[in-house]
């Protein structure tokens, strides 16, 4: 009888993610028009009519939720910067550095309650969690605009920060069991703009805030700007309820039909991690065993340093030289930064989802804003390099779903360790940064923040350094991987091995 070969079945997802992310397998040149036509495309080639609605009710569920959440968060974080900037400085008799202890007190409780957040939603219902966490910070929120005194901001911000710490995870973790490979980019990318879109809109509500409302029913301008963040933020919540569909594996949707649901779990078996197991001390020991969280961690810690002069430095400058620029101008010129931020993740994102490759949009992304980091440290420049640095320094913000991205599509086989790795993440470099912002950048330092600019300058070119680091240990494991592939022993087995048989008797 014919002889068949075979080889063992091996699991070989690490070989393919290491060869799409390392940027290390050369790419098929195409013309401008082609090249066009497929950034431009938003469903694979190919794909059939029944998953693109899937996808599309996908998109219209979770990414809907997940960038308005992170909008209304970001929105319910900045607003401290630009009602203190609008006022509330004076109101409330705050001075020195209570500026950045309103941050860090917001920052604490969203930081450590990250990873526990994390681990939550392995025994609580995202669909229930998220929205519930996402009520109650809006209601805080809200009580912001009748704070008295600076112990009761205090509270409030506290609050707030420990209730939006399953905000980020969270999303990152339904996005990340929903979509394949090669859908997690441009996802990712569009959940990271919603962020600095929630900045930008911060100030621009406080500018009509202020020049509308000031005054209206006894409450100053920047008091109604917490009132009207509360009131974006609870239909957001109330809508999450309805919007978020768990994970494929115990989605409940009334949104999604049977059909579609075992489509899910097809795709999730082809191409991302099955949703099983829960975080324990094993999954934290695996992912402490290799590579990539010691650099994924360093490396979005030196993107939280590097971002710290993006939130306030640029609108305690324009508030110190007030005389020169109104409140409007100090509101809304830091919006610029915002928007930069916004075009350059968009951009890098539908790049790295045709190219496989965030290496390059990352490093070139981090070049410039090291060039910005060094006008600033020398300072002795004109306002409009100044002003140059500020705005451009935005594209740093890229990183934020470049890096996440990258995460995620190397551990995309074992949900566990991404879980762990991506909370581990943004958990310790909020930490970090909350525990240097006061040292690096004191509001009393205004305008110039010398200690500041300096340091990230610094966290800037490290990051240029571990980018390369990274993208080296990427194509390592992807070599790695294959030659132990190519090296497993050729199995032969005849037809009557590979198909026993159905009687189960033996024969004579």
């Amino acid at each position: 009888m014919a002889e068949v070969q075979d080889k063992h079945q091996v699991d070989i997802s690490a070989v393919t993610i290491s060869d799409e992310y390392s940027g290390s397998e050369p790419t098929k040149k195409r013309s401008f028009a082609e090249n066009l036509k497929e950034s431009l495309r938003w469903y694979e080639k190919g794909m059939k009519k029944s998953e693109k609605l899937l996808l599309f009710k996908l998109d219209a569920m979770i990414l809907t939720f997940t960038c308005l959440s992170s909008f209304s968060l970001s929105l319910d974080i900045q607003n401290l910067t630009n009602a203190y900037v609008s006022g509330m400085k004076e109101d409330l008799n705050l001075a020195g550095n209570d500026l950045n202890m309103l941050t860090i007190v917001n920052q604490i409780p969203y930081c450590v309650f990250m990873i526990p957040g994390t681990m939550l939603m392995t025994r609580v219902r995202p669909s229930l969690l998220m929205p519930t966490c996402e009520c109650i910070w809006g209601v805080f929120t809200l009580l912001s605009a009748f704070a008295k005194n600076l112990d009761t901001l205090y509270a409030y911000r506290f609050l707030v920060g420990f209730f939006g710490s399953i905000s980020y995870t969270g999303s990152i973790f339904i996005i990340g069991s929903w979509y394949k490979k090669p859908e997690l980019s441009r996802r990712l990318g569009l959940y990271a703009v919603a962020s600095p879109l929630g900045s930008m809109f911060s100030g621009y509500l406080q500018t009509a805030a202020y020049d509308g409302l000031n005054g209206v029913n006894g409450l100053a301008g920047w008091r109604w700007l917490f009132i009207i963040c509360s009131i974006i933020t609870f239909p957001i919540a109330i809508y999450g309820f309805f919007a978020i569909p768990d994970t494929p594996a115990t989605t409940r949707s009334l949104l999604l039909t049977k059909d579609e649901i075992e489509m899910s779990r097809q795709r999730i078996g082809t191409g991302a991690a099955p949703v099983k197991k829960r975080l324990s001390f094993a999954v934290v020991k695996r992912g402490l065993s290799g590579w990539k969280w010691y650099l994924f961690v360093a490396s979005w810690a030196f993107l939280d340093q590097s971002e710290q002069r993006l939130s306030t430095s640029m609108s305690l400058y324009l508030k110190y030289y007030n005389k020169e620029f109104s409140i409007a101008q100090i509101n809304n010129l830091p919006t610029v930064t915002n928007a930069i931020s916004v075009v350059t993740t968009l951009v890098a994102s539908w790049y790295t989802d045709k190219s496989r490759n965030p290496f390059l949009p990352a490093f070139s992304a981090t070049a410039m804003y090291c060039i910005t980091a060094y006008i600033l440290a020398a300072w002795n420049v004109s306002l409009s390099a100044k002003f140059f640095a500020w705005f451009m320094g935005g594209s740093i913000l890229v990183l934020q779903s470049l890096l996440m991205t990258w995460a995620s599509i190397l551990t995309l086989s074992d949900l566990e360790e991404r879980a762990f790795l991506t909370g581990s993440m943004n958990c310790l470099g909020n930490a970090i940064k909350t525990g240097t912002n006061i040292v690096v950048f004191p509001a009393e330092q205004a305008p110039r923040f010398k200690r500041g600019y300096i340091w990230t300058a610094v966290t800037g070119s490290l990051q240029l350094i571990f980018l390369v680091w990274i993208k080296t240990m990427t194509i390592w494991d992807a070599k790695k991987t294959k030659k132990s592939i190519q090296n497993m022993p050729v199995v032969e087995m005849t037809l009557d091995e590979k198909i026993p048989e159905e009687t189960g008797s033996s024969s004579d």
